[in-house]
């Protein structure tokens, strides 16, 4: 299974490089969002991969007071634009005061959206850990808002077609070709002893390939794949390593994503 870094081609293989890897990219980082409790340095491929990293206050006083990095979050840039009505913030015991995850519904009543509402919330629940959660985290909620939303892939699957997809059902549960299934908000919870267990942002997106490139991260020239999914009522970035894809990947074909979903808000 690849590990979040190495899906946008930032795959690392001990603590070593992983921490040289770090300074690397901090000191290529160009661009920088303040918040109430730091700042997020992003470092921006031109493949489109991102990386926001958490910079803790400066300790002590002066031009040259130390600042912390005290941790990361992958991303990548992609095409993907969803209207969410955002419900509830998620903290897990590890997190710092930079990340945490959001709760929400996809494509709630009278907002503008590919699909069309199924009920009074929405289309269906969504679980996303925000790149830049700490901006938003005074937020009052339910907001509104449009987000990116990106899968990182533990496993890829493609398949030629809506029939080979079909067929290869026939020993699991029956999904069609485009449907969402928010794994870490219900199937994880359901666990025995796992009632007070925080919801994670995995997901099983099951879509058609609308868009797809083999890219190169520069920064470590890895190779990645980036696809344009159009899913239920919404159309991701799915981001996967050349190691976790089974199957062909075909344009118009069908793919079945086993990610875990990261998102930035636009407005």
């Amino acid at each position: 299974m690849a590990s979040n870094l190495e899906t946008i081609g930032l795959g690392v293989s001990d603590r070593q490089e992983f921490e040289k890897l770090v300074t690397g990219l901090a000191e290529a980082a160009r661009e920088g969002l303040p918040t109430p409790v730091g700042d997020y340095a992003v470092w921006r491929s031109r493949s489109g991969a991102e990386v926001w990293l958490h910079i803790g206050p400066a300790d002590g006083d002066g031009e040259n007071a130390a600042r912390e990095i005290q941790g990361l979050t992958p991303f990548f840039n992609g095409t993907s634009d969803l209207t969410l009505n955002v419900t509830a913030r998620i903290n897990r015991p590890d997190d710092n005061a930079f990340e945490g995850a959001y709760q929400a519904w996809l494509c709630p009543p009278g907002a503008p959206a590919e699909g069309a509402a199924s009920d009074e919330e929405g289309s269906y629940p969504i679980v996303f850990d925000a790149v830049d959660y700490a901006a938003f985290s005074t937020q009052n909620l339910p907001a509104q808002c449009r987000a990116r939303i990106c899968g990182f892939c533990r496993e890829l699957t493609g398949f030629p077609d809506e029939a080979t997809f079909s067929a290869a059902q026939k020993d699991g549960p029956d999904f069609a070709a485009q449907s969402f299934f928010p794994v870490g908000l219900f199937a994880e919870a359901a666990q025995a002893g796992a009632t007070d267990k925080c919801p994670s942002s995995n997901a099983l997106i099951n879509g058609i390939v609308k868009s797809h490139r083999e890219l190169v991260n520069e920064f470590t020239n890895q190779p990645f794949h980036w696809l344009e999914v159009e899913s239920l009522d919404a159309t991701y970035d799915i981001l996967a390593s050349p190691g976790v894809v089974k199957g062909e990947i075909v344009i118009g074909g069908v793919v079945q994503a086993a990610c875990w979903l990261f998102g930035r808000i636009l407005k």
